[in-house]
């Protein structure tokens, strides 16, 4: 039978309602708690978040028709102004209210998600979507947006998913999968044929230290850019947080390469 374009997209938005009714529901029932790995963070982010984020974390779903205000984009230049990462912790456990102090479709998930889990999917969407650069922990405490949320006792994390980076190690990680584009001294002029052709990143320009931080390295290995590949199916986490902090110690920092504790 012939539906009109009006007809099928009221019987999305019902089936959108009836998804974020189930989703809210579950939300609330205090007796339910996540028992979901923090060892997979993609799955955690697929699981609670993109339904309304989207799985580009762009917030082109179908929710953003039914939503006031539309879900979030974690990609554009304003997610990096706004949000910091303590601050998004703040809206998982306490949830968001609009500029107007009224209550948005982000709930509190504070009975449903361990910290941990809450870590987990934060620092996903600062790796995967906002190119591990969220903006610093400054905020206008007058805006309702803010209310009840506790800045006070934000902490510095250099890395994501708790993961603490051996720079030592991570010179072996650099020399057998970095230095053959990326060269020996990190100026970009590496072995590899394609050179000449791709041009990669010299860590020895001032424009990269000034930009460089465990975040954005751990984001850039893992989800590649221009001409470089993701690293996130052939490297493990720590690997990935190794080699960036090889790199930074190396050309950042310049500090002295000594193993984790």
């Amino acid at each position: 039978m012939y539906q009109s374009k009006a007809a099928r997209r009221m019987a999305v938005f019902a089936l959108l309602a009836a998804s974020l009714a189930a989703g809210s529901a579950m939300a609330q029932d205090k007796k339910w708690k996540s028992h979901m790995s923090t060892d997979e963070p993609d799955k955690l982010y697929r699981h609670y978040c993109a339904v309304c984020h989207g799985p580009d974390g762009d917030g082109q779903t179908q929710a953003r028709f039914a939503l006031d205000p539309a879900p979030r984009n974690f990609t554009n230049a304003k997610a990096r102004e706004e949000l910091s990462r303590d601050h998004m912790l703040q809206t998982l456990l306490k949830g968001t209210l609009t500029k107007d102090g009224k209550r948005t479709a982000m709930i509190s998930w504070k009975d449903h998600l361990s910290p941990e889990q809450m870590e987990t999917l934060v620092d996903y969407i600062i790796v995967r979507f906002m190119g591990g650069r969220p903006a610093d922990n400054v905020h206008d405490h007058n805006d309702p947006r803010h209310k009840g949320h506790d800045h006070s006792n934000a902490k510095k994390v250099d890395y994501p998913y708790g993961l603490k980076p051996d720079a030592a190690r991570g010179k072996t990680v650099y020399t057998a999968s970095c230095q053959s584009c990326h060269g020996a001294n990190g100026d970009g002029k590496g072995t590899d044929q394609r050179v000449a052709q791709i041009k990669p990143r010299n860590f020895n320009d001032q424009d990269f230290r000034d930009y460089a931080t465990g975040f954005s390295l751990f984001s850039t290995v893992s989800n590649g850019r221009g001409h470089m590949p993701s690293w996130d199916k052939s490297m493990s986490n720590q690997d990935i947080a190794d080699v960036s902090e090889y790199v930074l110690r190396t050309y950042v920092t310049r500090k002295p390469l000594t193993a984790a504790k």
